[in-house]
């Protein structure tokens, strides 16, 4: 099961579960209530047959001087009981009593049946509170099942295209040697053949394979190699301390590479890229035109510009919650933007 459908069961879980544990436990005070009257009621008839055979063990017997007192009630005091007339007596009253410590005795045996089947309630509530939420996420499991299998196609169909640039590309440089453009070119094919594997990767939530990494190493390559590509503008790497982290390289190199290249392609001309890295923290800092709505870039297909097709910071989102990076974009129009990339949970080297 994949992060976002885990948290999709825990949200409804929690959302099924509560209300109806809610339910049963107001359920079970009522019925707590409901024995509890039942009880005393049961018990208050004992006693007036009692009154008459006079042969009750559980019960003791008084007599009382005559007062205001209401007769055949039940009195709750120092345990339970009742009054009722003597026959040819004027002056007293008989008291039938209960005493206090059966009665909490037969009190805490209705406790205990009622917290037992509690108990059994709360965990077929919790079954069938799981069930329900399985069952809930069905469709939207199979619609995002279909999605993927349909993102998956469509990269398996873009292997032969792709292997078949690669070829000739390395024909050329056999050909004619060293050229910039050609390399420029084969560099762009190398980033879309990596991240076809990094999207398969994602898609079919196979393991990572995580290794000791240095961040400043990474970024440094993703770096050089977008002046290769943006040779017209300034580009800075500075590290204040060695940032070295035990994560995915690959998923790693797609997170700088696609926020790099936004930051080179939406900057200005002759315009300055920085990455700069103290701590935890590595930013990336653009001179660019700046980001209108900074809540809404990392949505799939929004984009501000023209050119792009607005996946490649959506892309960044689902691999940085992949890895548990946290990520925080400051903008201003005209002025340009800064990335942060805090990895404080993900294991140091």
């Amino acid at each position: 099961m994949k992060r976002y459908e885990k948290e999709s069961l825990l949200k409804n879980f929690l959302v099924f579960f509560p209300l109806l544990a809610l339910l049963l436990i107001l359920l079970f005070i009522e019925l707590y209530s409901s024995k509890t009257r039942e009880y005393k009621q049961n018990l208050f008839k004992t006693m007036h047959i009692c009154n008459y055979t006079m042969v009750c063990s559980e019960f003791s017997y008084d007599f009382v001087a005559q007062d205001q007192t209401k007769l055949n009630e039940l009195y709750e005091g120092n345990g339970l009981y009742s009054y009722y007339t003597i026959p040819k007596s004027e002056k007293y009253y008989m008291k039938i009593s209960y005493s206090q410590d059966a009665y909490e005795e037969d009190i805490e045996d209705i406790k205990h049946n009622l917290g037992i089947k509690f108990i059994f309630s709360m965990i077929l509530l919790f079954m069938i509170a799981l069930f329900f939420t399985f069952y809930s996420l069905r469709p939207i499991r199979k619609s995002l099942q279909l999605n993927d299998e349909f993102i998956t196609d469509i990269l398996h169909d873009f292997n032969t295209p792709i292997t078949s640039m690669v070829l000739n590309i390395k024909m050329i440089q056999e050909d004619k040697g060293e050229d910039p453009f050609i390399k420029r070119i084969s560099q762009g094919l190398n980033s879309m053949m990596q991240l076809q594997n990094n999207l398969k990767c994602f898609l079919q939530h196979s393991p990572t394979q995580n290794t000791q990494l240095n961040i400043g190493d990474i970024s440094k390559k993703s770096l050089e190699m977008m002046q290769n590509t943006y040779p017209k503008l300034r580009f800075i790497h500075e590290e204040i301390n060695t940032l070295s982290v035990f994560s995915n390289a690959e998923i790693l190199v797609r997170i700088f590479d696609n926020i790099l290249s936004n930051a080179c392609k939406y900057n200005k001309p002759n315009g300055e890229v920085k990455v700069y890295i103290k701590g935890s923290l590595v930013s990336i800092i653009d001179t660019g035109k700046g980001i209108q709505n900074v809540n809404k870039v990392m949505q799939r297909y929004y984009k501000e510009q023209e050119r792009g097709l607005g996946l490649g910071l959506h892309i960044v989102q689902k691999l940085i919650d992949e890895l548990n990076i946290i990520i925080h974009i400051e903008s201003k129009i005209g002025r340009g933007t800064t990335f942060t990339l805090d990895f404080k949970h993900i294991k140091k080297g």
